[in-house]
């Protein structure tokens, strides 16, 4: 080995240099070269195994819908656990690597220890000691169970530890990877491959989306719905579409950036210049990349995130400036110009119209966002409540409700602003990390923009314009919880830190046999902590997986259950409960899971009630008192869990005549104020103490929220508290309602005007409604059934011929066209109406009925169907 072929590090030229002449075999045996090299070769088969796992966790996360659900989790928790262990095998198995040290990691490592700190049970006085209202709110909720004492004797920080530890895992995930690009990219030619992969990712998604866009259905892989059409292509959510776009967009202008720093390095960049460069063959990934840009630009707009655009667009400016102000990258902001202004061509193309539209409601943003800016003013109150340590990280749902103003109709389980819903839940000293972290990494930002002279410094740029638009659009989304988007995230800001340090000096140092024991001291102590650390992640994930899939096959049950009005067999019954029962043996301390079971208890246990008298039965009110005790019992999991009270109460109240059931109902509904349930039972609370304007106040919010509870609030005001005047107010504008508050009227010879004027308002909407050319078949058939029953055949024949237009195959329809063209004397053109009936639906008798009938009517010599018979 010649000495020019020695590593480059000055340090190691000087450890393992010798003139001494060796023979090849001595050299190959004895040399301390042949140990780096053969030191050097086992890591980078590591670096290159971890350079596969992270391009695999960074692509299946938008694969998976962002990595929303149990089971996508476990894959992300199983993945950064292999990529966290196989780095620390690699620094104890090679003690000669560095560990690469940043200030980064002290933020980050602190905001994980909040957490860890608000998921330990400590004794109640030293809680209050650091926060006095989590003791005084646990106490007043929970001193009224049994062993209150035992309960209270010790607490956690945390309001909800399955959700904090369902959090820290993930931001156990997030920090490993973020830990690990720091000390695995330090070389320009791995940097680029990290920068290209996440390119790739991101072109091929906003391709997808692309084509969702324009030959779309509507659903995702044109198979998966969603509750809009399919804008934001694997993204369920238009805005985390939105963040993950602009990281990888941030990814493939760093790429694009160094790739023109070392084409024209050196030489002056002119029009003529760039372009005879980008006609040439070696500008096919420039090229690609000004591609990736360009589209991955038109499909943000296009996906309509406000959040988005608006991020995207300060961000390019930022990243504008700052290479115009480079005298060494001067004239390289053109590029970003360009890139816009193909992006708004490609826009013209695929949809202007709604993409104006949505910017132009930015001039009302006050409207727009006033919803938006309460839910921050709510949850700012509620820090100031727990200000140190917060309510638990990922207890935001459970915690919020009670603070909510009541401005917003719908239960907010995100504040819609990272940073102040990170203050509540982890208080000061969390979001003071967040923000010590942020800083940490513009300083990294800012060093390696003042490096002129390495090319991959240039990536630096493209890297602030990614992290800097996450940045901004975290004031009004919370992208940053979807494991995706936070990976992606701590990979560019690995990214930042690894470019500060990219400065020629190689990982392998070696050292003194005393420095490389003391080395080993540290890391084979802490593959072992990791190792039990990433057990205990994976056994929490695992379980969620499980749990979420008995779940899931609830779901599939309790929705049959519900179609047939929750009136089947045993056999159906016993199957939703075993379904949720192993889910809530799966993960015990999932109290939503423990809620929902024994809400499916009580419903099998209400199939017993008298239908005359309303009451069950007294052998059953035992088995009902054990739901309640189970209730009960699940509040210390998580004692703001409102629904848990609610049903409690309900059944103590208005079942087991508890008079403590009341005050539960109460203490829920403050709880959650925006549960329909909690609403519907504090109505009957108020309306048992003839507080009806009141009551009638939560009857309208919980129908708002849930519409399945209109009959029973429509029967409570008209029966219950003699009211039919508010069952119609109730009803509204909604026709459906209005039918309902008629038939539930029309027996009644006091409420009888009050049904009539129900019957009138619906004539008078559905033919609102049927003046619009784009209203909806129902609407047509709605009005055609109104006219038959008042005698207007022919305006009933109209309208279920415009209805069978627009749904040609509804059977039931023909059949009811049949009937009013029999009773109008048009005998022939019934027969083909019941025919067709007949041709939909074979087995329908009530058609064969009328045809006989029409048979019989008609003289023999004048039907064609008689003769043929």
């Amino acid at each position: 080995m010649r000495p020019e072929e020695l590593p480059t590090d000055s340090s190691v030229r000087s450890y393992y240099r010798s003139d001494r002449p060796m023979a090849d075999g001595e050299v190959l045996m004895k040399s301390p070269l042949c140990s780096i090299f053969m030191d050097q070769s086992l890591a980078e088969r590591f670096n290159r195994a971890i350079e596969v796992l992270l391009a695999a966790l960074l692509l299946f996360g938008p694969l998976a819908f962002g990595a929303v659900h149990a089971w996508s989790e476990m894959v992300v928790i199983v993945l950064a656990a292999a990529i966290g262990l196989i780095f620390l095998l690699k620094l104890v198995l090679i003690a000669d690597i560095r560990f690469v040290w940043s200030w980064a990691y002290i933020p980050a490592a602190l905001f994980v220890l909040v957490a860890v700190i608000q998921l330990l049970p400590l004794p109640s006085s030293w809680v209050a000691a650091v926060s006095p209202q989590t003791v005084a709110l646990k106490t007043e909720l929970l001193g009224d169970l049994p062993n209150a004492d035992g309960i209270l004797s010790s607490m956690t920080f945390s309001f909800y530890p399955w959700a904090t530890k369902h959090d820290l895992r993930l931001i156990v995930a997030v920090a490993t990877v973020f830990v690990v690009v720091v000390n695995i990219y330090r070389e320009p030619a791995r940097i680029k491959r990290l920068l290209a992969t996440i390119s790739v990712i991101g072109g091929g998604l906003a391709l997808l989306a692309l084509a969702q866009d324009i030959a779309g259905n509507g659903k995702i892989y044109w198979t998966v719905p969603t509750y809009d059409r399919a804008y934001s292509g694997t993204f369920i959510n238009h805005s985390h579409y939105g963040q993950f776009m602009n990281l990888s967009m941030g990814a493939a202008l760093a790429l694009l950036l160094v790739t023109l720093h070392e084409t024209f390095a050196g030489r002056k960049v002119t029009p003529t210049s760039v372009a005879a460069y980008f006609s040439s063959p070696s500008a096919r990934v420039a090229k690609a990349l000004v591609v990736m840009l360009v589209i991955s630009a038109a499909t943000v707009f296009v996906s309509l995130t406000r959040g988005g655009m608006v991020s995207m667009l300060i961000a390019a400016a930022f990243t504008t400036l700052i290479l115009s102000s480079r005298r060494s990258l001067k004239g390289r902001g053109w590029i970003i110009l360009l890139i816009a202004l193909a992006a708004f061509i490609c826009v013209l193309w695929v949809g202007f119209e709604e993409v104006y539209e949505r910017i132009a409601s930015l001039r009302e943003i006050d409207v727009a966002e006033g919803g938006r800016w309460q839910i921050v003013k709510d949850t700012f109150q509620a820090w100031t409540q727990f200000p140190l340590l917060g309510t638990g990280l990922g207890t935001y749902q459970v915690v919020y409700p009670m603070f909510e103003s009541g401005v917003n109709l719908n239960l907010a389980t995100h504040a819609e602003n990272e940073y102040i819903q990170t203050l509540a839940e982890t208080g000061l000293m969390g979001v003071l990390a967040l923000l010590a972290f942020g800083f940490i990494i513009w300083t990294y930002f800012a060093c390696s923009v003042n490096v002129r002279s390495k090319p991959i410094s240039s990536a630096a740029y493209g890297l602030g314009f990614g992290v800097l638009a996450i940045m901004i659009h975290s004031l009004s989304d919370f992208g940053q919880h979807l494991p995706a988007n936070a990976l992606l995230t701590a990979t560019l800001c690995g990214l930042l830190v690894a470019l500060a340090g990219t400065d020629g000096r190689t990982q392998y140092l070696p050292s003194p046999k005393a420095r490389v024991l003391a080395r080993s001291a540290w890391r084979l102590p802490l593959l072992v902590l990791t190792g039990a650390l990433w057990l205990w992640a994976l056994a929490g994930a695992n379980a969620a997986r499980a749990a979420a899939d008995y779940r899931d096959r609830a779901l599939t049950a309790e929705r049959y259950l519900e179609a047939d009005d929750w009136q089947s067999g045993d056999e159906a019954y016993a199957y939703l409960l075993r379904q949720a029962t192993q889910a809530t043996t799966a993960e015990p301390t999932n109290v939503k899971y423990r809620y929902w079971l024994n809400v499916y208890r009580w419903r099998s246990l209400q199939r017993y009630t008298d239908p005359n008298t309303g009451a069950l039965p007294a052998d059953v009110l035992p088995f009902v008192q054990r739901v309640a005790e189970e209730l009960h019992q699940a509040r210390p999991l998580c004692p703001t869990f409102g629904p848990l009270y609610v049903l409690a109460g309900g059944l103590e109240a208005f079942v087991l005549g508890d008079p403590n059931g009341a005050a539960h109902i109460r203490q829920g509904f403050e709880l959650a104020p925006c549960d329909p349930a909690a609403c519907f039972a504090m109505a009957r609370v108020e309306g048992q103490g003839r507080q009806i304007e009141v009551a009638f106040e939560r009857l309208k919010r919980a129908v708002a929220l849930d519409g399945r509870h209109f009959q029973r609030a429509a029967s409570l005001c008209a029966t219950d508290w003699g009211r039919p005047d508010l069952a119609l107010e109730l009803a509204g504008d909604n026709a459906g309602w209005l039918v309902n508050v008629a038939k539930l009227l029309g027996g009644s010879e006091t409420s009888g005007e009050l049904a009539e004027r129900a019957r009138d308002k619906v004539r008078e909407l559905l033919k609102q409604q049927s003046l619009d050319p784009e209203a909806l078949a129902s609407v047509h058939a709605a009005i055609a059934r109104r006219d038959a029953q008042d005698g207007n055949l022919e305006a009933a024949i109209e309208h279920y011929r415009l209805a069978l237009r627009k749904d040609y195959d509804q059977y039931l329809w023909h059949y009811q066209l049949a009937r009013v063209l029999a009773r109008v004397g048009q005998r022939e053109a019934a027969i083909h109406e019941a025919e067709i009936c007949l041709r939909l639906r074979p087995d329908y008798e009530p058609a064969r009925q009328l045809i006989r009938e029409m048979v019989v009517l008609w003289d023999a010599s004048e039907s064609p169907l008689a003769s043929r018979e």
